[in-house]
């Protein structure tokens, strides 16, 4: 069946993963209003790789906003079932998420599952940043409408592409996720100062700086530099 001829069998809500993705999308607004496609990118790859991984002992948490059995209906382990996230998200939301959304996340999140040997923590500090569940109200979000690639100090690209920092910094540690590509960072705090806050990841890959203008407060996160380390160079996240 082609992505056509599935929309046109389908009626609203008569599959309960299209339930399920207009419930979790739904969810989404209520902590980002103003999604735009990379957020339904991330949004499609977590909720795909859920879906199947949700009976595996991977998933160690619980996704408590769908409504009460919707997740009992949806069969687990299985790849055509989990593939139907990214049919209804194209057809319920063809404006942000279009056929190369489409193409990448249907064939991205399998990779995912079969290459990373962690993936169900990376899904659960999705859920817990996107949609709050758990301890997500601990995370900061920094939403940068741009980002630009360094290399010994001179910008080579400069993105117009938005991306969504969830991050957490807590005495000498911190956590820190980009989704939907950038798992879960953790590691330590090395400087603070008034207007910079310099942090470390635990296998030493990454070094971000924290730019603030004024007080070290959410609100006054101004960007934050990412260093690659292993890859010598730097990518900047912007407030503007």
């Amino acid at each position: 069946m082609g992505l056509s001829d599935f929309f046109r069998s389908s009626s609203k809500y008569a599959d309960s993963v299209e339930q399920l993705v207009i419930e979790s999308v739904e969810n989404l607004k209520k902590y980002n209003p103003n999604f735009q496609t990379k957020d339904l990118e991330a949004e499609a790859i977590y909720l795909a790789a859920f879906i199947y991984l949700k009976d595996d002992y991977r998933i160690d948490f619980e996704v408590d906003y769908f409504t009460k059995g919707l997740l009992d209906k949806i069969p687990s382990d299985d790849y055509k079932t989990a593939d139907k996230v990214f049919q209804y998200m194209s057809k319920n939301y063809p404006n942000k998420y279009g056929a190369a959304e489409y193409n990448h996340g249907i064939n991205g999140y399998k990779m995912n599952i079969q290459l990373a040997a962690d993936y169900g923590s990376y899904i659960k500090n999705y859920f817990i940043r996107a949609h709050k569940i758990g301890e997500g109200s601990d995370y900061s979000l920094f939403s940068s409408p741009r980002n630009c690639l360094w290399r010994d100090g001179v910008k080579n690209v400069d993105s117009p592409t938005q991306r969504d920092v969830y991050y957490k910094i807590e005495g000498t540690s911190f956590e820190l996720m980009i989704p939907p590509y950038n798992p879960l960072v953790t590691g330590k705090v090395l400087s603070k100062n008034e207007n910079k806050i310099k942090c470390q990841s635990s296998d030493n890959k990454r070094t971000f700086v924290f730019h603030y203008k004024g007080e070290n407060i959410p609100s006054n996160l101004e960007m934050i530099e990412m260093y690659r380390n292993d890859k010598g160079d730097m990518v900047s996240y912007h407030k503007k």
